[in-house]
């Protein structure tokens, strides 16, 4: 069955969507965190469970176990995604010069059917999705046997 779909394009459409995703996620993560920083206070609040300490560059919020472990794993899981789709997607004339002062690379990118951008776009339209209905479940599980992250 899926010996009808050429490798390259595979590759295109995977690259594109996690790409997408990744790209997504992370302005998720921004809204969220503009979100819940506007309406969070700024002193503990054990009551209502907002005691884990959101420094945003001086201006300290309290969030719940759920808001931090939520942005956690939002922060940390869509940069990577989104450098594994860009990294796996296929490419030509790829020139890398290094220099005393860093390094730049410029290529091509080895998309003859041009399918990468849909697969960007699908990965566009799944990360609300997940973000939205997939993920609360799974925090409040990892809260419920006790993982809470913050930073």
């Amino acid at each position: 069955m899926f010996a009808k779909f050429e490798r390259k394009a595979v590759l295109n459409v995977l690259g594109g969507f996690l790409a997408g995703y990744g790209f997504t996620a992370f302005v998720c993560f921004f809204v969220l965190i503009q979100v819940w920083e506007s309406a969070a206070p700024h002193f503990p609040d054990p009551a209502r469970g907002l005691i884990y300490r959101h420094n945003e560059h001086g201006w300290v919020t309290y969030f719940s176990a759920f808001q931090a472990t939520s942005c956690w794993l939002l922060f940390l899981t869509s940069i990577p995604i989104a450098f594994v789709g860009g990294h796996i997607r296929p490419k030509r004339n790829w020139n890398v010069v290094a220099s005393r002062f860093g390094i730049r690379s410029t290529y091509e990118a080895d998309d003859p059917r041009r399918v990468g951008r849909w697969g960007f776009l699908a990965g566009v339209c799944f990360a609300p999705v997940v973000i939205v209905v997939a993920a609360p479940p799974l925090v409040r599980w990892l809260n419920g046997i006790g993982f809470v992250a913050n930073f």
